[in-house]
């Protein structure tokens, strides 16, 4: 874990530099070729991201709270297996919402429009989910797992950008790249959630035995 975290340290200072400037680089640099229509359609984009991706992850609640409720009845397969759901689900459409917006806004992209479509692109398909997860005030494991999901989602986002302009990817491709950096963050996700059951299991051990000890 200590290698993890200093592996995101590293990479979330030159994803901080893009998420700061890229949106009004790429902006101006798209105003510059006229390209309006990308800029239009990205900040509305932004603007209704948060209304149709809050119904669309409404099943995730679900999954949190069938989960949670799991963990307190001691149901450790039970609390694992939906917490992996939970997580399985909210990943998929992270990685359908980010293709979806790079296929958009790079599928009329011209030899001289594409550099700034692309960085311009990389703003509304993480956007919704940085701001998500900046609000996300749950429990350490709940927040966690928004920071590390956005954090994968940019990284893999800036991979593919990489992709797209020196390698000939397809839609297909960028799809299997994406949900390969994904499953990272399910696995990283279920480990997390098996060593808080196990931790809160052994914690509760420890307290059961100790009265006994007293004694």
């Amino acid at each position: 874990m200590r290698g993890l975290m200093g592996m995101i340290t590293a990479l979330s200072i030159p994803l901080m530099i893009l998420n700061m400037l890229g949106n009004i680089v790429s902006g101006i640099w798209l105003a510059v070729l006229g390209d309006w229509g990308a800029i239009g359609i990205g900040i509305a984009s932004l603007l209704a991201s948060t209304i149709v991706l809050g119904p669309v992850l409404m099943p995730s609640i679900f999954l949190t709270a069938t989960a949670f409720l799991c963990a307190r009845k001691g149901r450790t397969i039970s609390f694992i297996c939906f917490s992996a759901l939970d997580s399985l689900y909210t990943l998929a459409v992270v990685t359908i919402w980010c293709c979806g917006v790079l296929f958009f806004f790079v599928k009329d992209a011209t030899s001289s429009s594409l550099v700034p479509r692309l960085i311009w692109s990389y703003g509304v398909a993480t956007g919704p989910w940085a701001y998500m997860a900046s609000i996300d005030q749950g429990g350490g494991g709940e927040g966690f797992a928004s920071f590390l999901a956005t954090f994968l989602a940019e990284l893999a986002y800036v991979t593919i950008m990489i992709l797209v302009l020196f390698t000939p990817v397809t839609l297909a491709g960028a799809i299997k790249v994406f949900a390969g950096f994904m499953v990272v963050g399910l696995v990283v996700e279920i480990t997390l959630a098996v060593m808080t059951q196990e931790g809160k299991r052994l914690a509760e051990q420890a307290a059961s035995l100790w009265p006994s000890r007293e004694r």
